[in-house]
């Protein structure tokens, strides 16, 4: 009986692994939120590693529309912006508000969501 336990709990604590963060009620970690709703554009860390967006590596503490990679809309690089925890916040919440003529398309609406975002994206240099 004790080993048909042991066997249902290492079962269980492996589908809560997968299937965890589907169902629970604390929000995503700030780089799955970056992986599933910033790489696609952004790429990876790495500068070399961005497709279309700006890399986000060191992105906290530049000017808006300075990075040397990806494409950037008038409207960015005219906004005088220093992106730092406050402006990212606004920007990332919903970016055509924040800075209208951008080109950045959504935003990461729940608040927990784009709090760990933001921590994760302070941590890339």
């Amino acid at each position: 009986m004790m080993i048909h336990f042991r066997k249902l709990a290492r079962v269980a604590l492996a589908l809560a692994g997968v299937m965890g963060p589907a169902y629970a009620d604390e929000a995503a970690s700030g780089r799955e939120v970056y992986e599933l709703r910033c790489r696609t554009c952004h790429g990876g860390a790495a500068p070399a590693d961005a497709p279309l967006g700006p890399s986000l590596a060191g992105i906290v503490g530049t000017k808006a529309g300075s990075q040397a990679s990806g494409v950037h809309s008038r409207a960015l690089i005219d906004s005088g912006i220093v992106w730092d925890r406050r402006s990212l916040r606004r920007y990332l919440a919903d970016p055509r508000r924040a800075i209208p003529g951008t080109i950045m398309p959504v935003g990461v609406a729940d608040p927990a969501e784009l709090e760990s975002l933001l921590d994760y994206l302070e941590t890339l240099r």
